[in-house]
């Protein structure tokens, strides 16, 4: 079994494709980038921390002193980024204004909570490893920014430097910060029973506090549980000869994704256009494409108009009473009868039943089944010969 982090289940859940190429296949991604954010959070965040390990052994530093380990901290993260090649920054920001909205942070931040008497550290950049369930099956691993003892309480911190405030109900914060509870309980809850997490927003100098109960805790560990046996669930597949288990979805974060040109949502954009046989003769597989949803929106369209149609000759056939028409070619028949939902099923089964011909009327819809399947709630291999397998696809077609 392996160990987890939060953010390896995060990019699962956003991609089992990208998961496969990252941590199965171990892909070598395109060599990383740095950027000005990035830059930007590394410093704040290491200057908090020398902060925090000074004040952890009663030597308080003053604000200039922070201030001037701010800058030697991001000149040395900003030399090591630029080492290979230029930093590239995007949009209207300079340098200058990362620099200015760091100095903005930690200054702020220290005169909020200078002069720092009553707080008592623990620890800070602290690295962890526990477990989510009893057997130990099931392990996860993270950092957590800093721990502080507040009276009977344990704290989490975590400092964000996004200069967009996210939704107050961000789940992914909330859901790493408590799954952290549950490393602070395993490590230390022979000590302190209550657990609280803070997310200190520096760019609006926000801090939002939560309690971590153990009911609030339940669920998420409970979550990350199924998440983690799913992924094991699919690694199994995959080892086992089944390419597909690792699907990709197709999703906003595509057109940034490092395996582009493997996924096999966009591996196709960097093939020629090549040319194939087939009944219909020699085509290539662009005009293919284009053809097959050019009759796919005619098909659309004569639906739309057979409907109209329709109803223009119902209305007719109703007015007229009339039970067949005839065209110059054609003629049409008509026939009515009643359309029936069902509003209770367990009284229908029942007189159906009373009636001798429940199993006349019991059918099992195929597409549900097949639903089932798709949302691994169903697993084929127990339905014996039950049913039958045979592969299928489905097109669809959107505008590039």
């Amino acid at each position: 079994m392996s160990v987890y982090s939060f953010s390896q289940l995060q990019l699962f859940q956003q991609c089992p494709r990208k998961y496969q190429y990252k941590y199965v296949d171990q892909v070598k991604e395109k060599e990383f980038e740095s950027s000005p954010d990035l830059i930007l959070g590394q410093s704040v965040h290491k200057v908090l921390e020398n902060l925090y390990n000074n004040v952890n052994v009663f030597k308080i530093p003053s604000l200039e002193d922070v201030m001037e380990d701010f800058h030697n901290t991001r000149n040395e993260e900003m030399e090591k980024a630029t080492k290979e090649k230029p930093l590239q920054i995007k949009g209207q920001q300079t340098l200058e204004d990362y620099i200015r909205r760091g100095e903005h942070y930690v200054n702020a931040y220290y005169k909020k909570y200078s002069p720092f008497e009553n707080v008592k550290v623990i620890a800070t950049e602290s690295m962890m490893h526990f477990q989510l369930d009893k057997d130990g099956q099931k392990k996860f691993r993270g950092v957590i920014d800093r721990i502080d003892k507040d009276g009977d309480t344990f704290i989490i911190n975590d400092y964000k430097t996004n200069k967009n405030l996210p939704p107050e109900q961000k789940q992914e914060y909330i859901e790493q910060q408590t799954l952290y509870g549950l490393w602070i309980q395993q490590k230390y809850g022979k000590y302190l029973k209550n657990i609280k997490a803070r997310l200190h927003y520096l760019h609006f100098d926000i801090t939002d506090e939560r309690e971590i109960t153990d009911e609030v805790l339940a669920p998420i560990v409970e979550k990350y549980s199924s998440i983690i046996e799913w992924v094991e669930h699919k690694k199994f597949a995959y080892n086992m000869g089944n390419k597909r288990a690792f699907e990709p979805i197709q999703n906003e974060y595509c057109k940034y994704c490092e395996y582009m040109t493997i996924c096999p949502l966009r591996a196709h954009m960097k093939y020629d256009d090549e040319v194939i046989w087939g009944e219909l003769g020699e085509k290539t597989v662009k005009h293919l494409v284009d053809e097959y949803v050019q009759f796919s929106k005619q098909e659309s369209e004569s639906k739309a108009q057979k409907e109209l149609l329709k109803d223009m000759l119902v209305e007719y056939l109703e007015k007229k009473w009339f039970l067949k028409l005839f065209g110059n070619t054609y003629k049409i028949s008509a026939s009515q009868w009643e359309s029936i939902s069902i509003k209770d099923k367990d009284l229908l089964l029942t007189k159906l039943q009373e009636l001798g011909i429940l199993n006349e009327a019991l059918d099992i819809d195929r597409f549900k089944v097949q639903k089932l399947v798709k949302e691994w709630k169903l697993d084929t291999t127990k339905l014996d010969w039950s049913v039958e397998k045979k592969p299928s696809r489905t097109l669809r077609w959107s505008k590039l």
